[in-house]
């Protein structure tokens, strides 16, 4: 699986190029990946009884070219990806000197309940941070991309936040079209999750103790959604709004997870083959 990560880069990014030269070419043609990816159930990092669990997290280090950040595709092994996150060339500020990106997506404990709607599946703590530790940002403009999958592949109406101050702050939210996936437009890192409305399976990340007239106002053992956006993130949104997230994000992403789970299930093919053609000789 390291060895996955490694290659993920560059496979996120050729499933780009194939995707928007598709586009260019038959824009009226039905996505490449209908009928190809199976979707493996939903991992739990604390599984529901009778959900499974085994969630996992993904590690990337990419060097910085000329001062400028490269193509950052991160996500984890899950088919389809339970969490990515995706910078096109040049899109993370970087600091003078700094050498490498780290990029880390980890699911990380959580407890207590929403006051309006739930988490939906895990809690991701996304960091990107250069050689020195220093935190990464990127402008608005820059679409910098959290890509988050519901527990439910059927999921249609779901919203990403942030965890922010001691509440989850709803970012503008795009459905992938696939899989249960959403985007969301990022300028800054951090925890992230996927809330649906009304009560779900999951239980929300843990609440950041933070005296407030909004906090007071919160049942005890609640965390809340903040009616306001977090500074430096984007606004929050009726749940469906589209605003914010490039057109061709969604499916960009569903080739690129195309071409990652072909390269896969190749892998697994030709393993199963050589396990076969060695009981083969023993007998």
């Amino acid at each position: 699986m390291a060895r996955a990560h490694v290659l993920l880069p560059g496979v996120l990014g050729a499933g780009l190029l194939v995707i928007v030269a598709a586009r260019l070419v038959l824009p009226t043609a039905p996505p490449l990946y209908d009928g190809i990816i199976p979707i493996e159930p939903y991992r739990w990092l604390h599984p529901p009884a009778g959900q499974p669990g085994g969630a996992t997290g993904a590690t990337a280090d990419i060097p910085v070219r000329s001062g400028k950040s490269p193509l950052v595709a991160v996500a984890t092994p899950e088919l389809e990806p339970q969490a990515q996150v995706f910078a096109q060339p040049g899109g993370l500020t970087i600091p003078p000197g700094a050498q490498t990106i780290k990029v880390s997506i980890e699911p990380v404990a959580s407890e207590g309940v929403l006051a309006d709607g739930d988490i939906d599946g895990n809690v991701y703590r996304i960091s990107v941070l250069d050689d020195a530790g220093v935190a990464l940002t990127a402008p608005p403009s820059a679409r910098v991309s959290v890509v988050l999958r519901a527990t439910d592949p059927a999921q249609a109406e779901a919203t990403i936040a942030r965890f922010s101050g001691g509440f989850w702050q709803p970012l503008k939210t795009s459905s992938s079209g696939f899989g249960g996936s959403f985007i969301s437009v990022v300028t800054e890192f951090g925890d992230f999750a996927v809330i649906v409305p009304g009560p779900g399976p999951s239980v929300a990340a843990t609440q950041v103790a933070t005296p407030s007239v909004a906090a007071s106002a919160v049942p005890a053992g609640r965390s809340a959604i903040s009616p306001g956006p977090a500074p430096g993130s984007n606004a929050p949104i009726s749940r469906g709004d589209n605003a914010g997230v490039p057109g061709w994000l969604p499916v960009a992403l569903a080739g690129s997870v195309t071409v990652l789970a072909f390269l896969r299930l190749r892998v697994r093919s030709r393993r199963r083959r050589d396990r076969d053609r060695g009981a083969h000789r023993i007998r």
